[in-house]
């Protein structure tokens, strides 16, 4: 598979073509030559030696020496097929007529533009998720084809394919989640291709039903075990544990928090930084990561969350110097693997079965609708943007709290 940027794919008949775009030295139009060889070295090789000549004869066109330009490189005209390049279609500068399809634009190159485009816009993380995404999915697949040949059954065999066996590490079946996010990104890339006139309409798009899975809870007794558990080895990573239990904040925000971040005299933490390991998509090497510590999720995620006064002078008590990360009690922060892998021996100690660390965060949220907490309140407070993703993703009351409404209702006598 070619690089990005190279215009070098395999074709459907097993070849590979090397596309090269440039203008002619002698009529200045563009002109598109296409080259083809049984191997990508041999497409490749073609497309320098087309290129050596193309440089020596725009040389000579520019100095105006004609007998240059017909002995500019005898060898030239030996290493490429001849330029039988059909003439661009001309549209009247006073037609209505939309601007023209380019003949041929691979999905890789618009994939790469598109991508540059969100590069300034999105989060660093984001950025390299979309990369990813493309990289191991969607150009092994599209790479290589006119980005007006990804139809709908094109994408509708693309779709089932990954469903089936899109998981990378062992060709299993990809998530619903998953395939809807990747569903997403390749008809941004379609949408980017046709507000640049590359295809004239989008394929219809092809619906995606994502199962909800409801996410567990701590039940009463574990949640006791575990502030027990907590307050019995008292280490910066267990207060980081419980202060996590008590707000509701996701597990980058935790690492990235420091005592600074603390307003005791109000009792409230600001959550302004996350910590997340992305991939570096400067590297040749695709399996390099690297530590950022940046803005929270969403601008909404920028946020001041008060503290219970139950607990609060616990924190208040154990908080450290200002300049200290609180999960660690030093200068020095823990990457989210490291806190998660953390957190499940610490469930173990504790004689509690394996949650992940954003069960506590959904268990906050549920406590917090089980007492009474307004959602709007409760969404500002998680860092949402809008109230249904509370309502749609934490908020799962228990068959108690729901027994307790229906109790309310009165016998039809008596309203």
């Amino acid at each position: 598979m070619g690089r990005l940027g190279e215009n070098i794919h395999k074709r459907k008949d097993g070849r590979w073509e090397a596309r090269v775009v440039f203008g002619d030295p002698i009529c200045g139009r563009t002109r598109y030559k296409y080259l083809y060889g049984r191997s990508y070295q041999e497409a490749k090789a073609k497309k320098k030696a087309f290129l050596r000549g193309l440089d020596a004869l725009q040389a000579a066109a520019a100095c105006k020496e004609t007998a240059v330009i017909c002995d500019a490189d005898p060898a030239f005209l030996n290493h490429v097929e001849p330029l039988d390049i059909p003439e661009e279609p001309v549209v009247s500068a006073a037609s209505s007529a939309p601007a023209p399809l380019a003949p041929t634009v691979c999905f890789s190159d618009v994939a790469e533009k598109w991508l540059a485009s969100k590069k300034l816009a999105i989060k660093e993380s984001s950025y390299a998720f979309y990369s990813v995404m493309i990289t191991n999915h969607l150009l092994p697949r599209f790479g290589g084809f006119d980005i007006k040949d990804v139809d709908y059954d094109q994408i509708a065999s693309f779709l089932s394919d990954e469903k089936q066996h899109g998981r990378l590490r062992d060709q299993g079946p990809l998530s619903d989640k998953t395939l809807s996010e990747l569903k997403s990104i390749l008809y941004r890339i379609l949408r980017f291709g046709k507000s640049r006139h590359y295809i004239s309409e989008v394929p219809e798009s092809i619906p995606i039903t994502v199962k909800k899975t409801p996410i567990p809870v701590f039940s009463e007794s574990e949640q006791v075990c575990m502030e027990k558990q907590g307050r019995q080895e008292d280490t910066a990573f267990s207060v980081g544990i419980l202060f996590t239990a008590y707000t509701g904040i996701r597990v980058g925000e935790i690492c990235a928090l420091k005592w600074s971040d603390f307003d005791w005299e109000n009792g409230t933490v600001s959550i302004s930084k996350t910590v997340n390991r992305v991939r570096d998509t400067d590297s040749e090497s695709g399996a390099r990561t690297h530590v950022v510590i940046g803005p929270p999720k969403t601008d909404s995620s920028n946020r001041t969350i008060p503290i219970p006064e139950s607990v609060l002078p616990y924190f208040k008590a154990h908080a450290g110097e200002s300049a200290n990360y609180v999960l660690t009690g030093s200068k020095k922060f823990m990457e989210p693997r490291v806190c998660r892998s953390r957190f499940a021996r610490f469930l173990k100690r504790a004689g509690i079965k394996h949650h992940t660390f954003h069960t506590l965060r959904h268990t906050y949220a549920t406590n917090c609708v089980a007492e009474g907490m307004d959602i709007k309140s409760l969404s500002e407070i998680l860092g949402h943007s809008d109230v249904s993703i509370t309502l749609a993703r934490y908020v799962h009351p228990s068959l108690d709290t729901k027994k307790a409404q229906v109790n309310k209702l009165k016998t039809f006598a008596n309203r």
